[in-house]
């Protein structure tokens, strides 16, 4: 009996003792699940599936990005402390390393929302900021689709959105599209129902009804380059806002829906999954990593500080609480914090790059040995190859500045005015006077803004006036014949090379100052520059170096600017956390 207790005893405990958590890795996916095998093996398969139809329907499929980490809970209780508000069963989460996505549950019932939180990835990638009435109601139009013959349909009605918008009081249009991430119709339980049922709806009917659909693309365009929504509504379609809502409730009633059939396929995965264990120690950073959002701070500190005491040879925890420094604006916490994460092994791309960027300002051969590691990741990154050169030419290493830039045989045309205005300063300063001057005339060619041409004039000039003789001989009748040798006569001195970029670390930008919004203490500024419309947050504007042009003092007013003029500011990189936001404003010149 003894012996059977203790067998009874030591199989409870080895089972007690497996870890909760396992992980599944796809080609394209990496799954944290709590729940079953089977569940996560169903759950992780139709991502790949979702995954698959998405590369059909676009143009050009898109790089490849790391495996998408998904991560599935084994209940609705193990859930909640990581919920993203009240009504979310599912949701989108992005840190500055990965981009989760992030369920109550796994199983073979979870295709719409893989679907759903997959669309919410996609529109992140390609950079678009949209309003949540638009990006939930995008998803859930996707959500719905369904094989048919060698087609998929996207477009079918979901019942449940559909009876409460017949049945129910709607919320006026006005207040759904004005609803930011912030707001009670996007977290609060008994007012988000209104936000994603009207969004979707909303979103059906300009996407798919005959009158809205052809110039749905065009809304997405405004709504991206920053107009609110209803601006964007109002002026892509030329009608007003009430017109556009007795439309929509109209279409809600009608009988008649029309969905869209896409040439693609919806393949099963039948590939063979294998289910590894999960360490406590990536368990917790896994879980740790889903505190990374707005109001989770204090949280996900606790957590990263635990398991930095807990496993002090670990770099993640270090990163990890670098970010929340850095979220915080503590900028010298973060730069300790990821220094220490790099002194452990780190080696993840995101942080060397945000790391290296952070010491240009104080640590400048610092900076050196962080991008140099970055670039031996990955070679081909013409940004980190730029910022490098940058850093090696305020460290008055123009030989090392000019073998970075070497390999670089294709730019953009943003990145090109940098290339070539760092190849003229660091010939000049290595002494090859033709290189530098070529470089100057092509930094003229490739110019966008009016303070990269004024820029570019002046190296013209400076490499011109490098390339006369600093001395010249005067004419025969002055020569002294009894020395036996020509007296020289000084010349125009030619200008010193300058030792660097001669502007300062940060970077900056030029264009139209189109609009100031005012939130509070702080306030946002709208420029327009030859890329398009850009947003830059001024935290505190006392502290913010201002230079009025020759007009004299310019006035600066909340709102749209009823006077466009040009500006320049010189910005730091904006805190991860800081969405649709370009950078943190420090000087500006009118």
């Amino acid at each position: 009996m003894s012996r059977l207790l203790l067998a009874l005893t030591l199989s409870f405990a080895a089972h007690a003792a497996e870890p909760h958590w396992t992980r599944l890795r796809t080609s394209n996916f990496e799954m944290y699940s709590a729940a079953g095998q089977r569940a996560a093996r169903d759950t992780i398969r139709e991502f790949e599936q979702v995954r698959g139809f998405f590369l059909q329907i676009f143009p050009s499929p898109p790089a490849k990005p790391a495996p998408v980490p998904l991560v599935a809970f084994g209940s609705m209780k193990e859930y909640e402390p990581y919920r993203f508000n009240q009504v979310a069963i599912a949701y989108y989460n992005q840190t500055p390393q990965r981009d989760y996505i992030v369920m109550s549950h796994a199983g073979s019932d979870t295709f719409p929302i893989a679907v759903h939180e997959y669309v919410h990835l996609l529109v992140r990638h390609a950079g678009l900021d949209l309003p949540p009435w638009l990006n939930e109601g995008l998803a859930e139009l996707y959500s719905t689709l369904r094989p048919i013959n060698d087609k998929v349909i996207i477009g079918d009605l979901i019942p449940g959105r559909r009876q409460a918008l017949l049945e129910g009081s709607w919320v006026p249009l006005a207040t759904i599209l004005s609803a930011g991430q912030d707001s009670p119709y996007y977290n609060e339980k008994n007012k988000a129902g209104s936000l994603y049922n009207e969004g979707w709806a909303l979103t059906h009917m300009l996407c798919l009804r005959a009158e809205y659909r052809p110039k749905f693309n065009q809304l997405i365009r405004a709504i991206a380059a920053g107009k609110s929504s209803v601006e964007a509504l109002t002026g892509v379609y030329g009608r007003t806002l009430p017109q556009i809502e007795l439309d929509l409730q109209s279409y809600m009633r009608g009988t008649f829906f029309q969905g869209v059939l896409v040439p693609a396929k919806l393949d099963k995965e039948t590939a063979e999954v294998p289910v590894e264990a999960l360490s406590d120690c990536d368990t917790a950073l896994m879980l740790a990593d889903l505190l990374y959002r707005p109001g989770k701070e204090a949280e996900a500190k606790s957590a990263l500080e635990r398991l930095a005491k807990a496993y002090p040879d670990r770099a993640e925890p270090y990163q990890g609480l670098g970010y929340l420094s850095w979220r915080a604006n503590q900028v010298d916490d973060a730069i300790a914090l990821f220094g220490k994460a790099f002194e452990h092994g780190s080696h993840d791309p995101t942080m060397l790059w945000d790391y290296g960027r952070l010491l240009e300002r104080k640590h400048g051969a610092e900076a050196i040995k962080v991008l140099r590691e970055l670039l031996a990741l990955d070679g081909n990154r013409t940004e980190v190859r730029l910022e490098l050169a940058e850093s090696q030419l305020r460290a008055n290493e123009p030989k090392e500045s000019l073998a970075t830039v070497a390999p670089i045989h294709k730019v953009t045309s943003a990145e090109a005015p940098r290339l070539f205005r760092i190849a003229v300063y660091a010939n000049l300063n290595v002494g090859d006077q033709p290189n530098a001057e070529a470089a100057a005339k092509h930094y003229q060619d490739v110019a966008l803004s009016d303070e990269d041409r004024a820029t570019a004039r002046e190296l013209l000039s400076l490499t011109a006036a490098h390339a006369r003789p600093a001395f010249a001989a005067p004419p025969p009748e002055t020569r002294n014949e009894d020395k036996g040798a020509p007296q020289l006569r000084r010349g125009p001195a030619a200008p010193a090379a300058r030792t660097s970029l001669g502007r300062s670390s940060r970077p900056s930008v030029s264009g139209e100052f189109v609009e100031l919004e005012c939130r509070g203490a702080q306030a946002r500024m709208a420029i327009d520059t030859v890329e398009g419309r850009r947003v830059f947050l001024i935290e505190d504007p006392t502290k913010i170096v201002i230079t009025a042009g020759s007009d004299g003092p310019v006035e600066m007013t909340c709102g749209p600017q009823k006077q466009k003029v040009k500006v320049s500011l010189e910005f730091d990189p904006a805190p991860p956390s800081l969405t649709g936001v370009a950078g943190l404003v420090r000087s500006l010149a009118f």
